[in-house]
């Protein structure tokens, strides 16, 4: 499952003390017409430097806080309780591998082994080999000559195996340059032989073409030893990558399997979790500097991070299986997920609750997700049940600068962290931006940015506690751990639930709260299909409004699922809109609660939350054992177009939903600061929760104090949209928005090229003041006039590709020379994306180079791949990777991929029938336009050519749509 992070821009931030938004993503409307074609820079791209030290000075690094954890009071706790610190707790990092060469990652406060065992089963590693036969001193194998074979032969008899390790699968340079030489095209040579200790590996680690200076290398499991290229056997810690060793066998043949970290993601994480003395710093230490850790690669890195088919499933198991063996108390992390597109069906998710219920001493910890801000937006497996999701704060230590009143250490929710919905989640939320270990191929990004980087401090937190409870001989069950980290936290009283969950957890409380002897039950809950809900999980949501004036009643089924005794449970609502019967009796079976809601209070469109808490009667002290989320959206109409104009403080945002009908025909969203010296960030999602596809973002203030997000007609889907306006962390924001549907419409492109022209019915009176979008320097905006345009911007294909099993597909793509971008989308059918743990999406050269990766986040994905100069002209190949969450991929996958080559220089289309610029309708009556047809290009066999037509009335939202001219 790929994982999502923002890194340079959290390292500008501390550099230049400013403010810091996520980055948009760029537009997808082509060049201008009339635009001047620039001038290319022909010359190849050099490969990228490789820094030689970190983007900070560790020493400052940990002076000033850039390892947060006075957010969650983990440093207050380890000050009061040293010896709490983690020690006697095996956290398993089950991510993108981890670098063994790390200081911070060879041993913890007590003196043990830091990394007690590292497995891949992402396959990245797996090095095919031969049985071979060697005579004399010299070993030929794989175009390479290697001598000194005569000393291996002295150490182990035959059978032989070898094998090669190369670079370019790997990806690009840095991460795939294993030896420091600035490309990726090294391939080495990998013997395998027995020896006493078993399998070992034995390979040119010096590059000086020799085997006899070479040791060998065995499982890390036996000795704990590993190797970098390029490198003296002393010097093996100093290797841009730090590689160990995993061996198994299959019919009495060895399988070789190499465990790194091309990605950094698992060695950042790793640092955050349990790192101590990291960069050889004494006391810069991450959350558990006393755990132990089992590093466990899951993800093909190369391809962005896709976890391949089954990996996370063998990676719990083994997990809990090396912890139980050992007699040791186990926190997994996993700050991996992908978008949720139907919650409550997704089989990693099914499969990680029945691990949870399983193993009731493993307490799983799950990053949340980072396609915030819109709400419904919490990946799975985060959205898995009996574990914890964690959301994201942005920490003030990376924020700089703040206004005078404003704490420089006050956290803000970062924009990008998911928010639920259907699900009750996230659960808790911890800092998600800290400075941490990396590998030295890629010093310069200690800093990173995601829940990726929150999980691992509440998994670190969880590893304080459980040490804390080993220590006094009372180890605590996961559900407990769960429920203290729970119980302790609070959240910032402008969020919901949906933002934070239960807020920010405090060690030195939930510790207090165990101490205590409290103890949780496990439930379930189900939201019933009442009215206008739509969720199929815990938490009942209305996206779409309340069904009717009668849709008042919602029903929760709760089940004890661990044989808990009858309890009793009082309940509380939190809002004034929603109550609840006071009182619960929960006994053998399920029990229903109805709540029911006051519909005079939600007539204002907006969000609406409300939770109902269900307390023990007989421990009140213990906080809430589980929780009722209610949500409710009202939507705007859009009958007129919405303008308004507000006021956030730093880091706050602000949500606006409109409504959508079938035939909208598009959707423009428009927001502009007031100020050239503010900044500020809009994001839309679709009626799914998913980003809109077209990009869902966009910063203003930069470059423009207007920013602008157009729903093309093709794109558009009916339902509820969500607009969402997000202030900088360290600066306050006073922006205007505007948000419209077109008058008029696209309603279909044809042969010709032709188009139908539509005049929306019941279009709202053209006003001035209301017509928010006018064109451009245009004086007649008090007519009701429409401007048509047609360009040809490229060529389009859609076709379907299929695969077997889980074995990646490659598909040959000729690009012409006029290309300056491919975009591609990825449709997978209804109900695929469900059984899958990631899609990847990569491209690559005619020799297998890679050129970029855009792996999905949902079963519909949209990338664009820039096109450099060298590329155009050739036939490229995309590569479709599908991997799955049991153990055995289905037969066959199939997905339907749409093409898109857009044109450098667009060629506008002459209308056939004379002037298009003053077209008048009356409402609900359309018009066809006949276009010129555009002049040939050289199209790529299945291609045709792709035409955009614009209508631009003088008043009112613009609409385009592309199509393709058959």
């Amino acid at each position: 499952m790929q994982f999502k992070e923002y890194g340079a821009w959290a390292l500008l931030v501390v550099l230049t003390a400013g403010a810091c938004a996520r980055p948009g993503a760029e537009s997808q409307q082509p060049a201008p017409t009339d635009a001047a074609e620039p001038e290319e820079d022909t010359t190849e791209e050099p490969a990228p430097r490789r820094r030689s030290e970190p983007s900070v000075e560790p020493r400052i690094a940990n002076l000033v806080g850039l390892m947060p954890l006075s957010s969650t009071g983990a440093d207050e706790f380890l000050r009061e309780h040293p010896a709490f610190d983690g020690r006697g707790v095996l956290i398993g990092i089950l991510d993108s591998g981890l670098d063994l060469g790390l200081p911070g990652l060879d041993e913890t406060t007590t003196g043990e082994p830091k990394v007690l065992d590292v497995r891949d089963f992402s396959r990245e590693g797996r090095i095919e080999l031969e049985l071979i036969t060697v005579t004399g001193d010299t070993l030929s194998f794989g175009g390479q000559t290697l001598s000194g074979f005569g000393q291996v032969a002295g150490l182990a008899s035959p059978p032989y195996y070898a094998g090669i390790f190369r670079e370019l699968p790997l990806g690009t340079v840095p991460a795939a340059d294993l030896n420091g030489n600035n490309n990726n095209t090294d391939e080495f040579v990998m013997l395998v032989v027995r020896t006493v200790s078993g399998w070992a590996l034995i390979t040119d680690v010096d590059n000086d073409g020799r085997l006899d200076d070479e040791a060998p290398i065995h499982d890390y499991s036996v000795a704990s030893e590993r190797f970098s290229y390029g490198l003296k056997d002393e010097e093996r810690d100093k290797g841009l990558m730090t590689i160990a060793v995993n061996f198994s066998e299959v019919d009495g043949r060895p399988v070789l399997d190499l465990f790194f970290d091309n990605s950094a993601h698992g060695s950042h994480v790793a640092g955050i979790a349990a790192g101590h003395n990291m960069f050889g710093r004494k006391g810069f230490n991450g959350v558990a500097p006393g755990a132990q850790i089992l590093a466990i690669k899951i993800s093909n890195n190369a391809r962005g991070g896709l976890s391949v088919t089954g990996s996370m499933l063998r990676a719990m198991n083994y997990a809990a299986d090396y912890a139980q063996q050992r007699g040791m108390p186990l926190i997994l992390n996993m700050s991996f997920g992908v978008g949720n597109e139907s919650e409550g069906e997704a089989a990693i998710d099914s499969l990680v609750t029945e691990f949870a219920l399983k193993h009731p001493d493993v307490l799983f910890v799950i990053s949340a997700g980072n396609e915030g801000p819109g709400i419904s937006t919490i990946g799975f497996p985060g959205s898995a049940e009996h574990i914890l999701s964690v959301c994201a704060l942005y920490p003030g230590v990376f924020s700089g600068s703040r206004p005078a009143g404003l704490a420089i250490d006050a956290d803000v929710i970062a924009d990008f962290s998911a928010r639920g919905g259907e699900t009750a989640k996230p659960d808790v939320c911890a800092p998600g931006v800290a400075f941490s270990n990396v590998p030295r191929w890629n010093l310069g990004g200690e800093i990173s940015a995601g829940t990726s980087m929150a999980a691992p401090q509440i998994a670190g937190a969880a590893a304080l506690l459980q040490s804390a409870r080993l220590q006094a001989n009372r180890a605590a069950r996961a559900t407990d751990l769960r429920q203290a980290l729970i119980a302790s936290a609070r959240r910032y009283r402008h969020a919901t639930f949906l933002d934070m969950g239960a807020g920010v957890p405090n060690v030195n409380a939930a510790h207090e709260w165990l101490v205590a002897g409290h103890q949780a039950g496990v439930y379930s809950i189900r939201a019933q299909p009442d009215g206008g809900n739509t969720s199929l999980l815990e938490g009942a949501y209305r996206r779409n409004g309340l069904a009717s004036p009668a849709d008042t009643l919602q029903r929760f089924v709760i089940r004890s699922v661990a044989g808990q005794p009858a309890a009793r449970f009082l309940l509380r609502s939190d809002q004034r809109w929603l109550r609840a019967p006071e009182v619960l009796e929960l006994s053998g079976g399920p029990a229903t609660v109805e709540v029911t809601y006051n519909t005079r209070r939600l007539r204002t469109p907006g969000l609406y939350v409300g939770t109902v808490y269900a307390t023990p009667a007989s421990d009140t002290l213990a906080g809430p054992a589980f929780r009722l989320i209610n949500t409710i959206v009202v939507p705007r109409t859009l009958n007129q177009p919405f303008v308004e104009g507000r006021d956030l403080g730093p880091g706050r945002f602000q949500r606006y939903f409109f409504a959508v009908p079938e035939d909208a025909g598009g959707l423009t969203v428009e927001m502009e600061v007031r100020y050239r010296t503010q900044r500020g960030s809009l994001f839309l999602f679709e009626p799914s929760g998913q980003p809109f596809r077209g990009g869902g973002s966009e910063e203003a203030g930069r470059e423009s104090r207007v920013v602008r997000i157009e729903v093309r007609g093709e794109d558009l889907i009916p339902g509820v949209y969500e607009a969402v306006v997000v202030a900088p962390d360290n600066s306050a924001l006073s922006y205007d928005i505007r948000a419209a549907l077109p008058r008029y419409t696209v309603d279909q492109i044809g042969t010709g090229p032709s188009a139908v022209i539509r005049k929306r019915a019941n279009v709202p009176e053209l006003i001035q003041d209301a017509a928010v979008f006018q064109r451009s320097n245009d004086s007649s905006a008090n007519t009701d006039d429409v401007r048509v345009t047609a360009t040809d911007i490229g060529a389009v294909t859609t076709i379907t590709v299929s695969g077997t099993g889980d074995t990646p597909k490659l598909l040959p793509v000729a690009v012409p020379e006029w290309t300056r971008e491919m975009i591609v989308d990825v449709r997978l059918p209804d109900g695929a994306w469900n059984q899958l743990t990631d899609f990847g999406l990569t491209l690559f050269d005619s020799a297998g180079a890679q050129i970029d990766i855009g792996p999905l986040s949902f079963g519909f994905g949209r990338h664009e791949f820039e096109l450099a100069r060298r590329y155009r002209g050739k036939t490229l190949q995309l590569e479709f990777f599908p991997g799955y969450a049991h153990l055995q991929p289905p037969p066959s996958w199939q997905a339907e991929v749409t093409i898109y080559l857009i044109a450098r220089t667009p060629a506008k289309l002459d209308a056939a029938g004379g002037d298009t610029t003053a077209i008048i309708l009356d409402p609900g009556e359309s018009t066809g336009l006949q276009f010129l047809p555009p002049e040939t290009r050289a199209m790529p066999d299945g291609f045709v050519p792709l035409i955009e037509v614009v209508a631009m009335p003088a008043g009112g939202a613009p609409m385009r749509r592309w199509g393709r001219l058959n």
